[in-house]
């Protein structure tokens, strides 16, 4: 009953606020649970025979990012859904306090844009606080990637790989001392240090 005075009492530019407020909420409460819930979701394991050796314990270094975290992003799908979501409390706010339609919208779109850069510069350092970050070397294992610069004999080159969700370069060696160049698809067998692992080269046949 209460509900229904309230509703009956707002205006139709409010309720259309009321209504748009209440969807943008739910789909920017949906990409917030969905986002950390995919954060650990990434199956570290991988099937096969692979003779599996070094210190799971050690952490890889990021060396080289496909994705910069330098760059500041302020448009996003997060940091539209934020803005659209307090543009829309905002202005059901205001209008239910009795400002004028004008001023309403030129607030509401003040707040909706401070929440929007608030949104972008949190994922921003968050990202940035992710590519600073050590990962476990478990992680990397049996992870499949492509050979980023010449692996020589007996030498070392890098391999880029996805490694919980983020493309990283780092060192690597052949596990069978021969030379894999740029392009081949390999597999990470073996951590050799917190810095470097060990990889095979994958036949065509083996690749998925």
């Amino acid at each position: 009953m209460v509900m229904e005075t309230w509703w009956e009492g707002l205006s139709t530019l409010n309720r259309f606020f009321v209504c748009s407020a209440t969807v943008f909420s739910i789909l920017f409460i949906w990409q917030i649970i969905t986002t950390a819930a995919g954060v650990d979701t990434h199956d570290a394991g991988h099937s096969g025979g692979s003779d599996i050796h070094g210190d799971l314990s050690a952490p890889i270094h990021y060396e080289v990012h496909e994705f910069s975290a330098d760059a500041f992003t302020l448009i996003s799908v997060r940091s539209l859904l934020a803005f659209a979501t307090i543009f829309s409390w905002s202005g059901v706010i205001y209008l239910a306090d009795g400002t004028s339609v004008i001023f309403a919208l030129i607030y509401s779109f003040v707040w909706g844009a401070l929440a929007m850069f608030g949104v972008s510069l949190i994922l921003h350092f968050l990202l940035r606080m992710q590519e600073q970050g050590n990962i476990s070397a478990a992680w990397a294992i049996g992870e499949e990637g492509v050979v980023y610069i010449n692996i020589p004999a007996n030498g070392m080159g890098k391999v880029r790989l996805m490694v919980r969700g983020v493309m990283s370069v780092i060192n690597a060696r052949s596990r069978n001392a021969s030379p894999i160049t740029e392009g081949t698809k390999v597999r990470v067998v073996n951590i050799i240090n917190q810095n470097t692992v060990e990889v095979i080269e994958l036949w065509d046949s083996e690749v998925g």
